[in-house]
């Protein structure tokens, strides 16, 4: 019988993002500053870069919230299916990381493997 953490390694799995969307809604500014970038200082600018970082804290907090959903089910199965949405998050992000700001790819690849090998335990095959 598989470990009884996996399922919830994934409940941790899928809450994080929700707290970094948060974080994103709520501070702006400070998000942009952990990407490495600068804030911009004219208004304009400030309007449109705080909405798009807005907009990544929505989609955080609204994968968060559909992984917890899938880990209320208690399908094993499901669980490790629905976890390619955070894999593919921390994919797509290290990759947009190191083509734009030049680095950093690994504050999200790191995450890769525990994914996997959460995934793979509740496959069963670890």
């Amino acid at each position: 019988m598989p470990a009884a953490f996996f399922p919830y390694a994934t409940l941790t799995i899928g809450l994080v993002p929700s707290l970094l969307g948060l974080h994103a809604l709520i501070r702006p500014a400070s998000v942009t500053k952990a990407f490495g970038l600068a804030f911009p200082t004219q208004p304009e600018a400030r309007k449109a870069t705080a909405t798009f970082v807005r907009i990544y804290g929505i989609r955080n907090i609204a994968v968060s919230y559909l992984l917890t959903l899938i880990w209320s089910t208690g399908d094993r199965r499901l669980m490790a299916a629905s976890s390619f949405a955070a894999l593919a998050m921390c994919i797509g992000d290290g990759l947009l990381s190191k083509v734009v700001l030049g680095g950093g790819e690994w504050n999200h690849w790191f995450l890769a493997p525990v994914i996997a090998g959460v995934q793979a335990g509740l496959m069963g095959w670890i």
